[in-house]
């Protein structure tokens, strides 16, 4: 498995998660892409509950920097995901499901 886990990473090991994850009453992963990384260390993954409004995502707090490790913690069915995921993928999670699903129609914001 962790030949897969690295993979995902291709030389990093961070990412940004949003706060509503990450938070002490955390909501689970729903929605998640990769971007070019922004430095050596960043994978590229951004991570979301599918809760956050525009304004939340304004806000200085809205995302924090975390270790991808810690996400697959939280949950284990990305694992396989962040290992076949290229720069440009686009995942989330059904309504009433915990099945993944690529997504083909969101554009990553720059």
């Amino acid at each position: 498995m962790q030949a897969q886990v690295s993979a995902g990473r291709q030389g990093g090991y961070l990412c940004l998660a949003s706060s509503l994850i990450l938070n002490e009453r955390p909501l689970p992963i729903r929605f998640f892409y990769k971007e070019e990384a922004q430095h050596a260390n960043d994978t590229g993954f951004r991570f979301y509950s599918g809760f956050e409004t525009d304004d939340f995502l304004m806000e200085e707090d809205a995302a924090c920097v975390a270790p991808l490790d810690c996400m697959e913690r939280l949950d284990p069915s990305i694992v396989e995901l962040l290992a076949i995921s290229e720069v440009g993928s686009v995942w989330e999670r059904l309504p009433n499901s915990n099945d993944w699903v690529e997504v083909f129609d969101y554009e990553i914001p720059d």
